[in-house]
């Protein structure tokens, strides 16, 4: 184990240094988080469900929680990967509805939990988890050993990473359409959003959620939404994104194709435009049903 952690801090700063030469992951604005050392090892603050926890970064695996500080969860044959390799372990799968990391949140994680303990026993303090590749990927975290930060861009100059930020803010859109919730559903929209529907065409957020409510939200809460990315474009603070979704109720399974516009104001993201059509004749049947 000790071994492990020396090599893990190794390549830490190896690809850190790789990052810094490259710019691939420069930004001109940034989150920034301090990171704090379990003796040699970088350590930042994690927030779940509102309760701080301390979490080694390490760019060598995949992200492994502490057995000890996630007690709940079902036992099952999980594959974690490391810098030797991935294995399949048995493991508990721990749901995490919520975690946090500086202004970042990431929503309805299933992680593997395992006994940290070795580690925590070697840098003599608590570790509640390992924030991996995975997730450090996701937030697009760059680290820097020499200044003691971890950063995340928050203008992204990818579309699709601008696109992981809206999504992963509105989130909860999607759970107020599914929970039935029209007054929460109502927020997601801007006051001049057009919906254009098979049914019609529907204007500002008052007429989108009446339609809404009357079409498809009357099921909840026995109402499932999926929807498939297929391209994003960036234009300033709007994103334009296309997507093929389906919805599934008791009496209704409607599958079709869309196109979407949202724009950021004053840190939250906001529906401008939905053009939604069906996919297909057994589909338009079912929207009759």
């Amino acid at each position: 184990m000790l071994f492990l952690v020396a090599w893990l801090c190794v390549s830490l700063q190896a690809e850190v240094a790789a990052q810094d030469k490259s710019g691939a992951h420069a930004s001109a604005e940034s989150d920034e988080i301090p990171i704090e050392k379990c003796d040699v090892l970088p350590v930042v603050q994690v927030k779940i469900d509102g309760s701080e926890m301390r979490f080694l970064l390490d760019t060598g695996a995949t992200t492994i929680l502490n057995l000890s500080s996630f007690t709940k969860g079902r036992s099952k044959e999980i594959s974690v990967t490391s810098w030797s390799g991935t294995v399949v372990t048995s493991a508990r799968e721990v749901h995490l509805p919520e975690m946090v990391l500086g202004h970042h949140t990431l929503r309805d994680l299933k992680l593997p939990a395992i006994d940290l303990s070795p580690i925590g026993k070697a840098c003599g303090a608590k570790i509640d988890g390992i924030l991996g590749v995975d997730l450090l990927d996701r937030m697009g975290v760059t680290i820097d050993l020499k200044r003691q930060v971890a950063s995340m861009e928050t203008e992204p100059a990818d579309a699709r990473a601008l696109f992981g930020q809206m999504e992963t803010q509105m989130h909860r859109c999607s759970d107020a359409f599914e929970q039935g919730n029209g007054k929460e559903l109502a927020t997601c929209f801007d006051p001049e959003i057009v919906l254009y529907t098979p049914d019609g065409e529907y204007r500002g957020r008052e007429e989108t959620v009446e339609y809404l409510q009357k079409r498809y939200m009357k099921y909840a809460p026995n109402l499932c939404y999926k929807m498939t990315l297929k391209d994003v474009k960036r234009f300033g603070d709007a994103l334009w994104y296309s997507y093929e979704y389906e919805i599934t109720a008791p009496r209704e399974h409607v599958v079709g194709h869309g196109m979407s516009m949202c724009r950021k104001a004053q840190g939250k993201w906001y529906i401008l435009n939905l053009h939604n059509s069906l996919l297909g004749v057994e589909a338009a049947r079912a929207g009759k049903n």
